[in-house]
């Protein structure tokens, strides 16, 4: 008896699987023979709309493609300029039987100051020219990445080591300057040893 009403359960949860996997392609399969009705970009602040559909292969009157428009996500975080976990594509029924899609985005913040605090044997010069021969350039004008920015710490203090300050140590600092503008400084304590500090006294 019970054998029966376990295997009358199990048929039951493959049938409902089956019927759920049925719709979800149903869904699909129907909206990819619809046509885009609308397009809409939400969340941006700093770049305009059409700086933004330059690099979006889905257009409205053309017929819906969810590959494509997966695709057109793909092309706009490539770009850098967006955060990558706020930054999505998703689509409701439009008015008309179409689609409308909408792409919602995040901007990463641009830099627009960068110091380098501390340095008393080595210039910012030395600094910069270390990150770039590490390609991770750290530049006003670019987008504020926090996995970048703390790449460039590591690079710095192995710099330091490098350069004889075993003990250095290296601090990153952010401050907004606006909702779409960030300051960054480095803080740096090159820590030279004992006798160099002497020397220099």
């Amino acid at each position: 008896m019970l054998y029966f009403k376990f295997q009358s359960k199990l048929v039951g949860l493959v049938l409902f699987s089956v019927f759920s996997v049925f719709l979800f392609t149903s869904n699909i399969l129907a909206q990819q023979d619809k046509l885009v009705e609308n397009l809409d970009i939400l969340g941006n602040r700093r770049l305009t709309d059409e700086e933004i559909l330059r690099h979006i292969k889905t257009h409205p009157g053309e017929k819906f493609d969810e590959k494509q428009m997966q695709a057109d996500l793909q092309s706009l975080l490539k770009l850098g300029f967006f955060n990558p976990t706020n930054t999505r594509v998703s689509t409701e029924e439009g008015l008309r039987g179409g689609v409308n899609v909408i792409f919602e985005v995040m901007e990463l913040p641009l830099i627009v100051e960068l110091n380098f605090n501390g340095l008393r044997y080595l210039t910012d010069k030395d600094i910069l020219a270390e990150l770039r021969e590490q390609k991770v350039e750290v530049k006003v004008g670019e987008p504020f990445e926090a996995q970048k920015l703390q790449r460039a710490q590591s690079i710095i203090t192995e710099y330091l080591v490098k350069r004889g300050f075993a003990n250095a140590k290296v601090y990153v600092t952010t401050e907004d300057v606006s909702a779409t503008t960030v300051k960054i400084s480095f803080v740096i304590n090159e820590q030279p040893n004992n006798d160099e500090d002497n020397n220099e006294k």
